[in-house]
């Protein structure tokens, strides 16, 4: 066994660089080519640029200009709020029959471009959608119950109830929304995940569970869904190496190969990375087992990182998990004791740092960015934002939100190939502001990063309509009432960085925005 600890900063990460630099294939090397040029440019200014340190972050006004209802161009509806000049099209709405016949599931989620292509004359780009569905009591309702061509990871039942989450893959092609279809099923609240480099998703389910359903299947875990299931079909057994906990994000450095990975269970996770063992990546690579570890504040065992000053920064490491697939259990901690996985309560015992509850994570230009989306009145917290230096393994809080104005619960995160960071807001429609004071926000935003830390509103959900609107746009059976207090999710640009693809959950449908990207940072 390896050493607990463990500094990747030895030759074997040069290996791993060098393989990696040769893997790009078809149509993932053209988003791979894509993203290089901008991002290696521009990605760089969030963490690089002079962060001014404060207690916490700002609001500031957005570049685009003041956001207001816009009409989706797909159905007429005022579906979200934009600033002047973007326009949107909506597509795969909870219930709509997609081009397989089936049902579009519901519970929009996490989501990622792993495709781009050309077909004849025309571009294309290849989504894969999450759907954070949990368990239904009847077997009918796991995504792709009736095609023996859908894979699954579990059709059994466990505690009498089946595993209803999974994907399903969406296609645009020259600005418009032309097909989707299931990909994936029989899996548990499929949160969020992460794009590879060679032309897959990777799908996470979320939850801590030691359960074993009526097949012998276990939940917790991580799977790889392909662009295209019909010429390489999807892999229905897990990642175990991964881990098997309430994974949140998954996020691809490919310059050296390794994952980083979020897990949302309160005060008792770390950021996680995995050192894959076959470094060539390419579908199903990563069932070739690897290394799981957590992080750790240089000399301080189980850091607290919950309540950092803005660009306040931490040395970090890495310390080993031996045994990825261990069973969640109660663990005492600093903070009292807790309900921890068994990949966090390995790594506690080495040392580990401890945060809220991480969810989003994206890898650009050497720099992992994650999120800490926890949220408490005392002390105020309302999210953070937090970007480690893979080659120095410093760790900087360049986000915090003590006020959910400025931040409400920051989740899924992006960089677009300008450079901008983009999170998506899951929060509630009251909280603190910076004085403490109770307050009440109308909707949830996407909202953008500064280099020195503020943030400002890019979007807002303004989801309310009627069953007689929503009928009349050719909607008769979506969700009613006033749905803009619900999370926003998926959010990711196309390659080229005209498009931005997300989702809105609780109706559950998903957008593609265009318009004046270069006036802002995004």
């Amino acid at each position: 066994m390896q050493s607990h600890e463990h500094d990747f900063d030895d030759a074997s990460a040069t290996d791993v660089s060098q393989t990696r630099r040769g893997l790009l294939k078809g149509g993932s090397a053209a988003i791979a080519a894509a993203f290089a040029g901008p991002i290696a440019a521009m990605a760089s200014r969030v963490a690089e640029a002079a962060c001014q340190p404060a207690g916490a972050s700002l609001q500031g006004i957005s570049p685009y200009g003041e956001i207001r209802p816009v009409n989706d161009l797909t159905t007429g509806l005022p579906l979200i709020s934009l600033p002047p000049g973007f326009s949107y099209k909506s597509y795969g709405w909870r219930g709509d029959i997609m081009s397989d016949g089936l049902p579009t599931p519901g519970t929009h989620d996490g989501m990622g471009v792993v495709l781009t292509r050309k077909v004849g004359r025309s571009s294309e780009v290849v989504l894969v959608r999450n759907h954070e569905q949990s368990t239904s009591s009847n077997a009918n309702n796991i995504i792709g119950a009736s095609r023996a061509n859908v894979a699954k990871h579990d059709v059994g039942a466990t505690n009498g109830a089946y595993q209803i989450g999974g994907t399903t893959n969406l296609v645009w092609r020259d600005g418009n929304w032309v097909e989707s279809f299931a990909s994936f099923g029989g899996t548990y609240r499929n949160c969020a995940g992460g794009s590879s480099n060679w032309g897959s998703w990777l799908t996470n389910e979320e939850i801590l569970s030691n359960s074993v359903s009526n097949t012998g299947k276990k939940h917790g875990y991580i799977f790889e869904v392909p662009a295209d299931p019909t010429a390489t079909p999807t892999n229905a057994n897990p990642i175990v190496d991964m881990g098997r906990m309430a994974h949140e994000a998954s996020a691809l450095d490919t310059q050296t190969g390794i994952w980083y990975l979020t897990e949302d269970q309160g005060n008792a996770n770390t950021l996680y990375r995995f050192l894959p063992n076959n470094a060539n990546g390419g579908l199903n690579s990563l069932h070739a087992g690897g290394r799981m570890q957590g992080l750790k504040v240089r000399g301080v065992m189980n850091a607290d990182l919950r309540n950092p000053t803005l660009c306040q920064e931490y040395a970090t490491e890495w310390v080993d998990i031996a045994n990825p697939d261990m069973d969640g259990g109660s663990l005492t901690t600093v903070l009292g004791n807790v309900t921890a996985s068994g990949p966090y309560r390995q790594a506690y015992a080495r040392g580990a740092a401890i945060f809220g509850a991480n969810e989003g994570c994206w890898v650009a230009n050497g720099v992992v960015y994650f999120t800490d989306k926890q949220v408490s009145s005392s002390p105020l917290r309302a999210g953070r934002i937090w970007a480690l230096d893979v080659a120095t393994g410093t760790l900087k809080a360049i986000f915090v939100s003590n006020d959910i104005t400025v931040g409400n619960s920051p989740d899924n995160i992006c960089v677009s190939p300008r450079g901008g960071l983009l999170f998506n807001e899951d929060g509630s429609g009251t909280g603190r502001n910076a004085n403490g004071e109770t307050i009440s926000v109308p909707a949830q935003r996407m909202m953008a990063l500064r280099a020195d830390g503020s943030s400002y509103v890019f979007a807002a959900n303004n989801y309310n309509f009627n069953a007689v609107q929503l009928a009349a746009a050719g909607k008769a059976g979506a969700a009613t009432g006033n749905l803009r207090n619900t999370e926003w999710c998926g959010a990711c640009f196309s390659p080229d960085g005209r498009v931005l693809f997300a989702n809105l959950q609780s109706p559950g449908l998903t957008v593609a925005i265009t318009g004046p990207w270069g006036s802002g940072t995004l």
